[in-house]
């Protein structure tokens, strides 16, 4: 609504892992999309981006669509040994 991009963070109830969502200001150069439904929560937001890598989206208070993309979740290396624990085994 600030005309500004944004992070989104969301902890999927699923899995319990944090998600992020970045979502870039409203662009009047990209190709206008209806609004989204009143009801269309943040939820079917990430699962699209998920789905679809990019979504281009517009709420129902802008003028220019925007773009949502996921950002990918960090998983660890299991078992990662540190440089140092290698000559102690």
């Amino acid at each position: 609504m600030h005309n500004r991009s944004v992070l989104v963070a969301m902890l999927d109830a699923y899995s319990d892992t944090l998600k992020f969502l970045h979502l870039c200001a409203p662009n009047p150069a990209l190709r206008c999309v209806d609004a989204e439904n009143d009801t269309t929560q943040i939820s079917d937001l990430f699962a699209r981006a998920e789905r679809e890598g990019l979504v281009t989206f517009r709420s129902k208070y802008w003028d220019a669509s925007s773009v949502a993309h996921p950002i990918p979740v960090f998983e660890p290396a299991p078992e990662t040994r540190t440089y140092a624990q290698r000559f102690y085994a």
